[in-house]
């Protein structure tokens, strides 16, 4: 991978001096499908840029560890700016990186962040970019989550994979699925006949495929 030009065509906002400093500071990861790119609790050593493939972002519960909240996603060009929080004082990540597809990454370290924001004047604003997209996400999350029945949220659950991965179906199990909205598969079951019967989905071996 020419990485150079993988980082022009993914984030073309970055100037070819950052984009060579990027390639000198960091390191390249593979990372295979469901590979762990951040942990929660951690502090972050470093911050991942997204070259490749794509990485979904998870909020545990501490009290049921079999639960979990999808966030968002993460795709080529973009950037997990939680991991900035490891440059503050008892700067934990309060989320879980994982990877969605096989994927590649480059680790940039932590303590070069302040330095390129000095240097660098676009590192300040693709990072602002990238939190502002990440604030979006999180609030029509709440959204979801205050204003909007589980049937929309399933609705708007699906979408949002099926735009993240290109396709118009999901291939994940109902307790995948379950876990992700913070449910139990039987309600999952439930929303999707009321979706099949409304014209908006299909269900079949493959999974669940969006009619519009």
């Amino acid at each position: 991978m020419d990485i150079d030009a993988t980082l022009k065509n993914i984030a073309p906002e970055l100037s070819p001096a950052l984009r060579q400093h990027l390639i000198e500071v960091g390191e390249i990861e593979h990372y295979e499908k469901g590979g762990l790119i951040l942990d929660y609790g951690i502090q972050a050593c470093y911050l991942p840029i997204i070259l490749d493939g794509n990485a979904r972002v998870m909020r545990g519960d501490e009290d049921d560890p079999s639960k979990e909240l999808l966030l968002y996603f993460l795709t080529p060009g973009e950037i997990c700016p939680c991991a900035a929080f490891s440059t503050l004082p008892n700067g934990e990540m309060p989320i879980t990186v994982e990877a969605e597809t096989p994927a590649v990454i480059l680790n940039v370290p932590i303590g070069e962040l302040n330095t390129m924001a000095t240097n660098y004047p676009e590192w300040r604003m693709y990072e602002l970019a990238n939190f502002r997209k990440r604030f979006e996400e999180l609030l029509s999350l709440v959204d979801n989550a205050i204003f909007k029945q589980l049937g929309a949220r399933l609705r708007a659950y699906i979408e949002m994979r099926c735009r993240v991965s290109g396709r118009k179906g999901v291939a994940l199990s109902k307790v995948k699925m379950a876990s992700e909205l913070g449910t139990s598969r039987e309600v999952v079951s439930r929303l999707l006949k009321s979706l099949e019967h409304e014209g908006v989905i299909t269900q079949d071996k493959d999974g669940v495929h969006l009619l519009h």
